[in-house]
């Protein structure tokens, strides 16, 4: 150890001889090994992290898939990820092999809660609610920051309306006021009692934003306009178990996929015909891995990153490279002190390490300040995906385990690009080098470096190409047609419900809210929607057209719909290409009217018809005809453009329904 610590000093004292070499050497593997910090501790966050709960290896997700949010009928190839609540009472019930097993919502939330102390004049808050069951904690095996979490008793039909406070947002609007346990919140205009605060770190079941409002599955008749709670067609539900040792997950998975098929034939009508009975059969689910929690999200992310590593290593060879080079150029000018050493005694083992040693110096320097580019590339890649940097709980801080990996690399590093030097420098003859070198050397030398000019602009080559097809990627999909204008458009999101409005009132606050909006200086357009698509949402049904027959079982009658007032249109740039769009003469008195796009038409006019004056319901062949088709509008890609645009109408906003308690502006 001693003669190691001498070889470090000796390597610092020629370090610093040379410095315009050492600032060139740190801030080239700076670049190298901070990039791969970086992008190490989103792949770190995103895809290694376990759930901060006590022995997360011992939980297990029933199901495999992203079905989020409510899904009907037969699940895509017959396995079911999503679950009715129903249908997880009677899986918890009857599988005695889990410790624990809850459920949670699939989506996140009532929708986006409104949140007030119910004592003091703070205004409401929006917030992040999410329904779970009542051994959520216990599953998970955490402990109250202050107060108590949930038991099964909370959820409990008839129990008392009790919430646990996320610990983000009691940090961050109560400053960790003790005296909110015991208060009573209101949600939704719904009052409820706080017992306790989760976990500081605790971010809920799945990665995403923190939930601020964990609450009751028994409160979700009281809280949502139409409960899906007791549906059995309903899936909604994510399960996630704390399995006992010792159980054999391949024979559990059996037992319990025969288990659902159970529940299935006896509460769902589409189980109970023939081609129905003929899915049943083929009807499973899958245990998976719970350690993670929910990784829809890492699912979604995991390639993106996985490129990223990869386009990370390959900048860390180029600069290993360029330090060979760099390295094998001093130590040949150095050639003249090494012979004296070895003319003189020191073995070529004792060389090799000094120089070894003076690599691997130079590395954990460039490690050092990798660590500064770590964090600033973290920051920018948040910065880049995410408008706030807390939407995902991930910390550009370097945590311990990017601090070892920034350490191991830094020591690979050193020693992959010491190697050729160390290797060039322990067989040069010292008669040789005192003579100012002679062919062998010479010759050595220049088929080293050579090579390794030639890897360097090989992999520069690669990475050059592969960031120009990225860049044009990136292009196409920026400057992509998808049939609707984005700028000097802004989205507000509001929910009549949660203030308190009944169904009756909503014509009346449609309109005030138009009046005041078009008011405002600047605003051509005001378009309100029940969902906006542009995020993605949308409701989906089966459709039923009148004087046709009655659709075939598993026949694609599947179509969007939305609610929309008159400036729905000209707001976001979608056109009407034939017949008329919605008026401010559709309203909740009016006979009911649809628009719907071009691929609507293809999709359910394939013989040529005229779609205008065309009749279709959603409740089957009694309703069809419930709203006439008065016009088309040109097909818009709302959500993926890898996607076809899907089949939907829209609907008038004031054509009264109770799920149109949610509005967008």
């Amino acid at each position: 150890m001693s003669e190691i610590w001498r070889d470090v000093k000796y390597a610092l004292r020629q370090l610093g001889k040379a410095p315009g070499f050492t600032t060139t050497a740190v801030l080239t593997l700076a670049l190298g090994i901070g990039a791969n910090a970086a992008i190490f501790t989103l792949v770190h966050a995103v895809l290694l992290r376990h759930l901060p709960v006590s022995k997360p290896e011992q939980l297990v997700r029933v199901g495999s898939e992203d079905d989020c949010c409510v899904n009907g009928g037969f699940p895509e190839n017959n396995v079911y990820s999503l679950f009715p609540y129903r249908a997880y009472e009677d899986l918890r019930d009857h599988t005695s092999e889990f410790e624990q097993l809850a459920a949670m919502q699939a989506g996140f939330g009532p929708g986006s809660v409104t949140a007030r102390r119910e004592a003091g004049t703070a205004p409401a808050m929006p917030a992040r609610g999410e329904y779970v069951s009542g051994n959520y904690f216990e599953t998970f095996g955490v402990q109250p920051a202050v107060g108590r979490l949930m038991v099964p008793a909370d959820d409990a039909p008839g129990a008392a309306m009790v919430v646990v406070m996320g610990y983000q947002v009691w940090e961050r609007q109560f400053a960790r006021d003790p005296s909110v346990v015991g208060s009573t919140f209101v949600l939704n205009a719904h009052p409820f009692t706080v017992v306790g605060v989760a976990p500081e770190g605790f971010y809920g079941d799945r990665l995403a934003a923190a939930t601020d409002y964990y609450i009751p599955m028994s409160a979700e008749p009281v809280m949502a306009v139409s409960s899906m709670l007791h549906k059995p067609d309903s899936s909604w539900v994510y399960i996630l178990g704390r399995l006992k040792p010792g159980v054999a997950q391949g024979p559990l998975q059996e037992r319990m996929a025969g288990r659902l098929r159970q529940w299935l034939g006896a509460n769902l009508k589409i189980y109970q015909d023939d081609d129905g009975r003929q899915q049943l059969a083929k009807t499973t689910l899958k245990l998976t891995p719970g350690a993670l929690g929910i990784a829809n999200l890492q699912e979604h992310y995991a390639t993106g990153l996985e490129l990223l590593m990869a386009v990370a290593g390959l900048v860390l060879l180029i600069a290993c490279a360029n330090m060979a080079n760099l390295v094998l150029v001093r130590g040949l000018a150095r050639r003249g002190e090494t012979s004296i050493r070895m003319a003189l005694g020191a073995s070529r083992f004792r060389l090799v390490r000094q120089i070894l040693t003076e690599s691997v110096v130079l590395a954990v320097m460039g490690g050092v300040a990798g660590l500064g580019v770590a964090y600033a590339g973290v920051r920018m890649l948040l910065g880049l995906a995410f408008r706030d940097g807390g939407v995902m709980p991930i910390q550009a801080t370097p945590s311990l385990p990017v601090l070892g990996f920034a350490f191991a690399i830094s020591l690979l590093t050193g020693i992959v690009f010491g190697l050729a030097p160390a290797w060039m420098t322990s067989h040069a003859e010292p008669a040789e080098a005192l003579r100012g070198a002679g062919r062998a050397t010479r010759d050595g030398a220049s088929v080293v470096q050579k090579g390794l000019v030639v890897v360097q602009a090989a992999l520069s080559l690669v990475l050059l190409v592969g960031a120009g097809l990225l860049t044009r990627s990136l292009s196409k999909l920026e400057h992509q047609d998808f049939g609707l204008e984005t700028e000097h458009r802004v989205i507000a999101h509001i929910n009549p419900r949660n203030a308190g409005y009944a169904p009756e009132q909503l014509p009346g606050l449609y309109t005030a809210l138009y009046e005041r909006m078009k008011a405002l200086p600047g605003v051509e357009y005001v378009g309100m929607s029940l969902y906006t698509p542009l995020e993605g949402n949308n409701w989906g049904e089966a459709v039923t057209f009148a004087g046709r027959p009655a659709p075939r079982p598993r026949e694609d009658t599947g179509a969007s719909w939305i609610r929309a007032n008159a400036d729905y249109f000209p707001a976001i740039g979608e056109k009407v290409v034939k017949g008329r769009g919605i008026t401010d003469q559709d309203t909740a008195t009016s006979r009911g009217v649809a628009v719907v796009n071009e691929a609507f038409v293809k999709k359910f006019f394939k013989d040529g018809r005229d779609p205008i004056g065309a009749h279709f319901g959603l409740e089957g062949p009694a309703s069809a005809g419930d709203l006439e088709i008065v016009g088309v509008m040109s097909d818009v890609q709302y959500t993926n453009p890898r996607k076809k645009v899907r089949a939907m109408y829209m609907r008038p906003l004031l054509q009264v329904g109770g799920e149109q308690y949610q509005s967008e502006v």
